[in-house]
């Protein structure tokens, strides 16, 4: 069986200092090389075939980087689903918060008007007081004078 990366003779060894050290010759390496590479190829090959059918076989289970998209799908919708509950709420609060911030708004507005009005009422009968007041030193002198004069 002759392979494409097999050299039909061995290559002749290239003359060296000493005598146990021989190199392959220049193309005899790159036959060598050659065959390195494409044995590396069929070995990727068969790694690769063999991942493959690792791969399908996994894929019932789904593979790891397959589960790790599935978890980041299922968090995604689960967010979502977070994020509609949370507008939600959100919403709900925030029409809660309108609605108390006009009627706070509405009473503070109804007390300082009450407070205006109670404010000139205290004055008037302040008024009406020191008026009645005068009236009742009037009469009692009237009355001390009419005592006079029986």
């Amino acid at each position: 069986a002759f392979h494409s990366c097999q050299s039909p003779r061995p290559a002749p060894p290239r003359p060296s200092t000493t005598p146990c050290l021989r190199a392959l010759s220049s193309a005899a390496m790159k036959r060598s090389a050659a065959c390195a590479l494409l044995l590396l190829t069929l070995t990727g090959a068969a790694s690769a075939l063999s991942v493959s059918e690792t791969v399908g076989l996994r894929a019932a289970s789904g593979t790891p980087v397959e589960r790790v998209v599935n978890l980041l799908k299922d968090l995604k919708e689960k967010l979502e689903m977070d994020e509609k509950k949370e507008q939600k709420t959100y919403d709900k609060y925030a029409c809660w918060c309108e609605k108390t911030t006009a009627r706070k708004a509405a009473a503070i507005d109804e007390a300082n008007n009450e407070l205006r009005a109670l404010g000139q009422d205290i004055l008037s009968l302040k008024g009406k007081i020191a008026t009645l007041a005068a009236e009742i030193e009037q009469l009692e002198a009237d009355i001390a004078a009419n005592k006079k004069a029986q």
